[in-house]
């Protein structure tokens, strides 16, 4: 009896040992699950987080940008600069979204280091792929709309140019744009203030029809004002969307 105990110890210990394993592998399993879970999310978190930082300063660059255009300044600060080279041409916006794609791909690498490795990000290279497709097709997006702005250009200098009444042909252009209200194209709109800080013909005639359509906007709106009870609000011209 002894010696059969001695000789079904090993095998009892064996079994109790890969019984051990057995439980311990389903935790660790599990804590990678939840590494990996916690990793996907934080991925999509710091894509988001670059894109709504990309997004933000857009919106404040083109604020003050149409600021001073419309004003009919030269920009003034690095931000309103910034968006007039942005919207100076398609390529520039395509650079601009490979730029965006560059820093997107370096905080990922950044950020993956700093938690864990590339192997984790490498491990997630799914994911990767279809956030950096998905910013980049967010970029293509708006250099299409600029290169509809330049096309809006080119179109209005091919009418323009040619004639030797620019300022009546700008002024038709802009009272068409006007008597359309607020279904006018904001392309066109962008594409007519961009074009009067041109220092040529056309880009003088058509600051100068601005000028006087906005002098006359200026006068109907304080008549309107004098004549209707101060807690209505005037009525507001076309603007650039």
């Amino acid at each position: 009896m002894y010696h059969w105990r001695l000789e079904r110890c090993p095998k009892v210990l064996s079994k109790r040992a890969s019984f051990i394993r057995f439980k311990r592998r389903p935790g660790l399993a599990t804590s990678m699950q939840m590494f990996n879970d916690l990793f996907f999310l934080m991925i999509i978190l710091q894509a988001l987080f670059i894109q709504s930082i990309w997004l933000a300063l857009g919106r404040i660059a083109r604020n003050r940008y149409l600021e001073d255009i419309m004003h009919f300044r030269s920009p003034s600060s690095l931000l309103s600069r910034y968006y007039g080279w942005r919207t100076d041409s398609f390529v520039n916006a395509i650079a601009e979204g490979v730029m965006l794609e560059f820093v997107l791909v370096a905080s990922l690498i950044g950020f993956s280091l700093l938690l864990a490795s590339l192997e984790a990000l490498f491990a997630q290279g799914f994911l990767v792929l279809f956030v950096v497709v998905l910013t980049f097709l967010s970029s293509v997006q708006l250099a299409w709309r600029i290169r509809e702005i330049t096309s809006a250009e080119n179109r209005i200098t091919d009418s323009i140019g040619p004639t030797r009444d620019k300022i009546g042909f700008a002024s038709d252009i802009v009272d068409n744009l006007y008597s359309q209200g607020e279904m006018g194209d904001g392309r066109v709109w962008f594409a007519l203030f961009r074009m009067s800080q041109r220092q040529d013909p056309v880009g003088w005639a058509i600051r100068d029809v601005l000028l006087e359509k906005s002098k006359e906007e200026q006068e109907r709106m304080l008549k309107r004002s004098a004549a209707q009870p101060d807690s209505e609000d005037p009525t507001t011209g076309p603007g650039i969307a």
